[in-house]
């Protein structure tokens, strides 16, 4: 059954509802209104105009209130009509612009689920997304990958469990040194596909689906200093996300404590205040920070 997440806007909601269906519709399910209505904890009459109105360019067959796909369009997931419908969801632009096998693995996962999708906000920041494709594919033939983590020079053994997309923002879940964990996909500096299976564990799973489904995304404390020519601005209003003030320096300059999913939301306020905005820690979000920067600047 499918878990709606508290924190889901209107659109989402409708958003995962219609995604939800269609992969069941892809799947050859039928459907009966009332038993989705009661999945969705929506009315009948929903349920009806999801089918009838905004479904309505899929080739569906009906039986009084079960509906299905007609056969011929089963595990078809690039035809026109499908690929306007996650348009229309904005499940494409999470994608990278060769995003229909990824959308292929998403509707039709072969065997082991590859991706969780909980809202269709747009991430502005793309320029992780060539780690997708790799990270896909060894989800879904259940196998390990070398990583290092951008700021890190060691390279980690991983199991990839799920990639997941949580306010606009991709999340590898998966275990590390027999700990599960949820991080940003944009912390990824290097990815190497090795052919070892990966064994996570029963137990293992159901922390990791904890972490998935949790209502708070995790964060990091980032530690800030602000120098003495725009410090006033920062003492004034809060700029950063959950801005704390660490302590006023000699040369009246300031630490600040901050807390945020991963380093690309703190970019639009470091490149208004360059050049006297500095991560001081961790190490990690500092590189990280520093990459997108030159990213950006090698655009200009």
């Amino acid at each position: 059954m499918t878990t709606m997440l508290p924190w889901m806007a209107e659109h989402d909601t409708l958003a995962q509802r219609l995604g939800v269906i269609l992969t069941k519709l892809n799947n050859g399910q039928r459907l009966v209104i009332s038993e989705l209505a009661t999945e969705f904890n929506v009315s009948a009459r929903t349920i009806q105009r999801d089918l009838n109105v905004r479904l309505a360019y899929l080739p569906l067959e009906r039986d009084g209130q079960t509906y299905w796909l007609d056969p011929s369009y089963l595990g078809r997931t690039t035809t026109p009509a499908i690929l306007r419908l996650c348009e229309q969801l904005g499940a494409k632009a999470l994608f990278p612009d060769d995003h229909e096998s990824l959308i292929k693995l998403w509707l039709n996962p072969a065997s082991t689920p590859v991706f969780v999708l909980a809202g269709f906000q747009l991430d502005e920041d793309d320029s992780h997304h060539q780690w997708l494709k790799p990270l896909a594919k060894a989800i879904s033939q259940q196998l390990n990958v070398r990583l290092t983590w951008v700021g890190e020079q060691a390279e980690q053994k991983i199991e990839p469990y799920r990639l997941v997309n949580k306010r606009g923002r991709w999340y590898l879940a998966g275990v590390m040194a027999d700990t599960p964990f949820l991080e940003p996909v944009s912390s990824i500096a290097s990815l190497q596909q090795i052919e070892t299976p990966s064994t996570i564990s029963e137990p293992q799973q159901q922390l990791l689906q904890r972490l998935i489904e949790q209502e708070a995304v995790p964060t990091h404390e980032v530690v800030i200093k602000a120098a003495s020519p725009i410090a006033h601005e920062f003492k004034l209003r809060n700029i950063l996300p959950e801005q704390a003030l660490i302590r006023e320096l000699e040369d009246g300059s300031i630490l600040l404590a901050s807390r945020v999913f991963d380093g690309s939301q703190l970019l639009p306020v470091i490149k208004t205040y360059l050049p006297h905005l500095e991560v001081i820690s961790p190490a990690g979000i500092q590189a990280l920070v520093k990459r997108d920067l030159k990213a950006l600047l090698s655009r200009m």
